[in-house]
């Protein structure tokens, strides 16, 4: 049980972490054009 609540916890934060990854990468493509 402890495995799915570690994945629960888990999951919002690569999603978070992911999220402003992305957003980052496309601000500096955007800088850069």
């Amino acid at each position: 049980m402890s495995e799915i609540l570690s994945t629960t916890l888990l999951l919002p934060v690569l999603v978070l972490v992911g999220l402003s990854a992305g957003f980052l990468l496309l601000k500096l493509q955007g800088g850069e054009e």
